[in-house]
């Protein structure tokens, strides 16, 4: 973060502790920042928010942004997409829905994640905020080239990255999830709506005898970097640990990595291998070009 990023930053925080890591970086470049968390999403919050709202109150959110200031947005951490009952619009949310469809929210097979988020960016623009994306602010998380603890893939392995690789991107492309589970020579099986952590707890409902599984994650080719970037962290290690995984590669320069050192040594502890992979080279500091 420069001296030029230091404008007021508004977080909108969901599960996971990417909004509290976003919060410590505010904290130790003295930028000021505004926290409105969503209700049932918002888990990891050291401090206690401006505002909590549904994910329906829109308004309020603006609101809030508006009276503190706030220029720039960050969309940061887990959401579950609501179901409408949930979601109980105010006005400014309804305006919305009815610029973009009730099936924005209504049918995830018409409109995927990845469209609704876009969708979601337009508003706030429209509302005079600059969106930006997690891994301007926390780009220290961003996935290098290589492996993250000591244990490397080996060349069985390898050859399952690669097929990982291209199956996790064609589900990407159809904006269904950013990551699959390969053994074998196979894909066995892939992320849906519930998410990367339900993709690797179901992994008994698909595993065969032979090489232990592989999770592999991507961005989606479309991906706006400004929301729902790849996330692994040590809750995502510990997991696959305990499920009998072989490994976990995700992609270099495009997913982040929460708590590196922690996932290091849960991986080397677990005998589990975690890789940056892609088809970028680094330089000699292991960033990507």
């Amino acid at each position: 973060m420069d001296e030029s990023s230091r404008d007021h930053l508004g977080i909108v925080a969901g599960g996971g502790r990417l909004p509290q890591l976003i919060i410590s970086e505010c904290q130790s470049q003295k930028r000021p920042y505004t926290v409105v968390a969503l209700e049932g999403h918002a888990d990891s919050l050291e401090e206690s928010p401006a505002i909590q709202i549904r994910i329906g109150q829109a308004g309020k959110c603006f609101q809030t942004f508006h009276e503190h200031g706030v220029s720039s947005v960050v969309m940061a951490g887990k959401v579950r997409r609501p179901n409408l009952f949930e979601l109980r619009p105010d006005w400014r949310t309804v305006r919305f829905l009815a610029r973009t469809g009730i099936k924005a929210f209504r049918d995830e097979a018409s409109v995927g994640d990845d469209k609704l988020l876009r969708l979601v960016i337009v508003e706030i623009e429209r509302e005079g905020f600059t969106v930006i994306g997690v891994d301007d602010l926390l780009s220290g998380a961003i996935a290098r080239l290589g492996p993250v603890g000591r244990l490397v893939p080996r060349e069985i392995d390898q050859k399952n990255i690669e097929l990982g690789l291209l199956a996790a991107r064609e589900l990407g492309r159809a904006d269904v999830g950013q990551a699959v589970i390969v053994q074998n020579g196979s894909v066995i099986a892939w992320e849906g709506p519930a998410g990367t952590d339900d993709l690797i707890q179901s992994i008994e409902t698909h595993l065969y005898v032979g090489e232990r599984p592989i999770l592999v994650k991507t961005s989606k080719p479309q991906q706006d970097r400004r929301a729902d970037l790849p996330v692994i962290g040590p809750e995502t290690i510990a997991a696959c640990v305990a499920n009998g995984f072989g490994g976990v590669a995700i992609e270099a320069g495009g997913a982040l990595i929460i708590d590196t050192s922690v996932v290091a040594e849960l991986a080397d502890k677990g005998g589990i291998f975690v890789i940056g992979v892609g088809d970028g080279t680094s330089n000699e500091d292991g960033d990507l070009l």
